[in-house]
């Protein structure tokens, strides 16, 4: 089939990561995680959206934090407002959620230290703020 056919009327624009950070103990001790992941949408005057999505994470015994937060402009093609409030509530996080998943490996791959991998998400129980 041909790609063009199928190409969506959403669009993503400018992703980029607005902060990427870790702190850890010379030592990490074995703990449980925690996870928090936050959205922030908002509608533009020009009918776009600024999404950011903010992902932090911490040890238990406060030895390990990350947090990344990620931004991106996003447009989408309709005359039916409650359609896109409803698609940029869920596939918006659905297409940046795979970039800090990586980008929480990336930053957590460092020696002496066991790398997280993020789960994959269901963006469709994932409600705003």
């Amino acid at each position: 089939m041909d790609i063009n056919k199928m190409k969506s009327d959403l669009r993503m624009e400018n992703f980029h990561f607005v902060e990427c950070s870790v702190s850890r103990s010379a030592i990490i001790e074995n703990g449980s995680l925690s996870f928090d992941l936050n959205k922030e949408i908002n509608e533009l005057e020009n009918g776009d959206y600024s999404v950011v999505l903010t992902l932090t994470i911490h040890k238990e015994n406060n030895d390990l934090n990350v947090r990344v937060v990620a931004a991106a402009m996003f447009s989408m093609d309709s005359d039916d407002v409650e359609l896109i409030r409803s698609i940029m509530e869920t596939n918006t996080v659905a297409i940046m959620f795979p970039f800090i998943r990586s980008q929480v490996s990336l930053l957590t791959t460092q020696p002496g230290m066991i790398p997280i991998v993020l789960p994959p998400i269901n963006t469709a129980k994932f409600k705003s703020n």
